[in-house]
């Protein structure tokens, strides 16, 4: 006769493999440097690569152009009902979507106010910003690019750098109910007056000396 405890004890490959993946509960439990130097990809905590110095003063220069930005906006829209509240962030966890559990970190985000110990979901935000190393050309070009645009983030910038700054900026955005981006435009930096001019969500004008990273002489 058999044992119905044994049968109930039996588990697919596909149960046990679920039963590995990291839950958000788990994610928010990490030991704090764990969780600030990691991200989740398909339940599976991944290693964020390295970033030097021109790489965060890139992205933190960027970051300082969008909340110019904001605040212009702010301005021209105060006391106006309806208008969507935005602010800037870098290197905030955002749940790109919950099965199986995917949290990227952009260099540089615009999204949508939330409250402050709130979780980013990727429906707050608007755009999203990876400025590229010799350690992460396939994984923002490639993965996150697809995980962002899957996500339906509406907007996704790369940047490019060097010694003196931002030299390249790329801008990609979904178009209509595709979940694939299209290239909207690149600008640069030893051709474009511009490197970020934008008039959607709002108008957002970065110039490259915005963006420069060198010591003054």
């Amino acid at each position: 006769m058999p044992d119905d405890d044994d049968g109930d004890m039996t588990m697919s490959e596909q149960e046990l493999q679920e039963r590995t993946l990291l839950s958000m509960e788990e994610y928010l439990a990490l030991d704090e440097e764990v969780e600030r130097e990691s991200e989740v990809v398909e339940g599976h905590l991944v290693a964020r690569e390295p970033r030097e110095r021109p790489h965060q003063k890139t992205a933190f220069r960027l970051a300082n152009g969008f909340e110019v930005a904001v605040l212009k906006y702010r301005s021209a829209h105060a006391g106006s009902r309806g208008a969507p509240c935005y602010e800037i962030n870098t290197e905030v966890p955002v749940r790109l979507w919950d099965v199986p559990l995917t949290i990227r970190k952009p260099d540089a985000i615009v999204h949508r106010c939330r409250e402050q110990f709130e979780t980013l979901e990727a429906a707050d935000a608007v755009i999203v910003t990876e400025v590229v190393s010799r350690w992460s050309q396939s994984r923002d070009r490639i993965h996150k690019m697809g995980e962002y645009a899957k996500a339906l983030i509406p907007h996704y910038l790369i940047v490019q750098f060097d010694e003196l700054g931002a030299t390249i900026v790329e801008h990609y955005a979904l178009m209509g109910t595709d979940t694939s981006y299209f290239k909207i435009g690149i600008t640069h930096r030893d051709r474009d007056i511009w490197a970020l001019n934008l008039t959607t969500p709002f108008e957002i004008q970065v110039g490259w000396p915005d963006l420069a990273i060198a010591l003054p002489a």
